[in-house]
């Protein structure tokens, strides 16, 4: 987990949005291998391992590749997801589910920016500026986000309805063709593989108590 993204990550417990706050107990450069994300609200904690935050319901187990989700030439992968998301400007976080994973590393040779994986593929290699997570939902405050791109893995209602709230205005959703356009999003365009929408320019607000509750 790339430590610069720990402060968009948020707890998914249901209580007020909290930022969490991160313990090492291995680190590779700036990215945190081993050690535990902690709510000071609920006091949960989350650990991280080989680099990936396990949330709630995650296992530590790499999961397979889905033949319906997103393959081919890692470069080419790259400007689909670029053209995708409007990544013509440099800057902001990204959420990409797992079968985009082979996307990012030459995505960074046409723009600068850090991504998050939800439910990476096979074994995650950490590294900057990237960060990896597994479990429900996409825990990350609301606005955080300049654009998500789900595979056919991680389009779930329940993350599609939180990469909604994650996004910033104007920002980009892609998702599977078969999964439906939420409320809050304008669809632009689509294909037999994917549609792409945008974030309705509405208010974000997300309070964070300065104080834990006692």
């Amino acid at each position: 987990m790339f430590i610069d993204l720990v402060d968009a990550l948020r707890c998914p417990r249901p209580h007020d949005a909290t930022w969490l706050v991160a313990a090492a107990l291995e680190t590779r450069g700036r990215c945190l291998v081993r050690g535990t994300l902690g709510c000071p609200v609920c006091e949960a904690e989350f650990a991280i391992a080989g680099g990936v935050a396990l949330f709630d319901g995650a296992g530590d187990a790499p999961r397979a590749a889905d033949a319906t989700s997103p393959a081919g030439d890692p470069a080419e992968l790259a400007m689909r997801l670029a053209a995708l998301l409007d990544l013509t400007t440099p800057g902001g976080i990204v959420a990409v589910g797992g079968a985009w994973e082979p996307a990012l590393d030459p995505l960074l040779d046409v723009t600068d920016l850090h991504a998050l994986v939800v439910e990476p593929v096979g074994q995650w290699v950490p590294r900057e500026p990237f960060g990896a997570m597994r479990g429900d939902g996409l825990p990350v405050a609301a606005g955080a986000l300049r654009g998500v791109a789900l595979d056919a893995r991680t389009a779930s209602a329940d993350r599609v309805a939180a990469a909604v709230r994650a996004l910033r205005p104007r920002g980009r959703l892609v998702a599977p063709a078969a999964t439906p356009v939420p409320d809050g999003v304008r669809e632009l365009a689509r294909d037999e593989r994917h549609w792409v929408g945008e974030r309705g320019a509405g208010v974000i607000s997300e309070t964070i108590p300065l104080r834990r509750r006692r």
